[in-house]
């Protein structure tokens, strides 16, 4: 129960795009891309043919929704914010690989197309520099905690008596996210603004799932990923830009 309220307290937030020295919420859907080999851990060693990894990609995205204000508690700076939030997010793995599904039709089952669903909370700091008089840069660095509760499993092959898609509803702590991000916002009026950002993700690891016969409390990690996001914010009171 705290882990949940710990999730829901703080989100992961890879844009940022509050003005400086002003509170606002920010809505974003950032997408990073990554690519993936994963140890096989189904195949004995001295199986034919047996390949030591599964390559593959896998496609991260969310909607998250943050809260921004200055952390005069920590620093009196009114360029720097600090962000929590809470956020949905998909994560989906594109590899093909057996898993474990009883059924006494076949020996090994295999999918091409699994997905994690979960809630996501973060903590983060950003620094706003100003451009022009409608334009400022954002850096953010925030770092997430990730929480499955659905998982989805797509059948490489349809067999007699098996359902298209297997759905579990496991509570996993999957994993964690430690994300720097850049991006360059325009201000539409007094109250909103709208920016693009570049991620890249710093660190990553996604718990291993017991359903590929991986040892759960351990952990995998993309090869390499990066991704980008589209935010807009709605600022609670206006100030002075400086």
């Amino acid at each position: 129960m705290k882990k949940i309220l710990l999730v829901c307290l703080v989100y992961l937030t890879t844009i940022q795009i509050t003005v400086y020295g002003q509170a606002g919420f920010t809505l974003s859907v950032p997408v990073i891309y990554g690519k993936v080999e994963l140890t096989n851990n189904w195949s004995p060693p001295t199986a034919i043919n047996r390949h030591n990894q599964f390559d593959g990609t896998s496609l991260w995205t969310a909607i998250n929704l943050d809260y921004s204000f200055d952390p005069t508690f920590l620093i009196k700076n009114k360029k720097i914010l600090m962000n929590i939030g809470l956020g949905y997010f998909n994560q989906q793995f594109n590899v093909k690989r057996p898993f474990d599904y009883n059924s006494p039709l076949q020996p090994m089952f295999y999918t091409d197309n699994y997905a994690y669903y979960g809630l996501q909370g973060t903590l983060g700091m950003s620094y706003n520099y100003s451009l022009r008089k409608n334009y400022f840069l954002s850096g953010n660095l925030s770092y997430s905690w990730l929480r499955s509760f659905r998982q989805e499993y797509t059948f490489l092959y349809t067999y007699l008596g098996s359902d298209r898609i297997q759905v579990n509803n496991n509570q996993i702590d999957f994993g964690n996210m430690l994300i720097l991000s850049i991006g360059i916002y325009k201000h539409l009026g007094s109250k909103l603004s709208l920016g693009l950002d570049i991620i890249a993700p710093l660190y990553t690891c996604w718990r291993n799932d017991k359903i590929f016969k991986d040892d759960p409390s351990k952990f995998s990690h993309p090869k390499y990923s990066f991704g980008s996001s589209l935010s807009i914010t709605y600022r609670l009171k206006t100030k002075h830009q400086p």
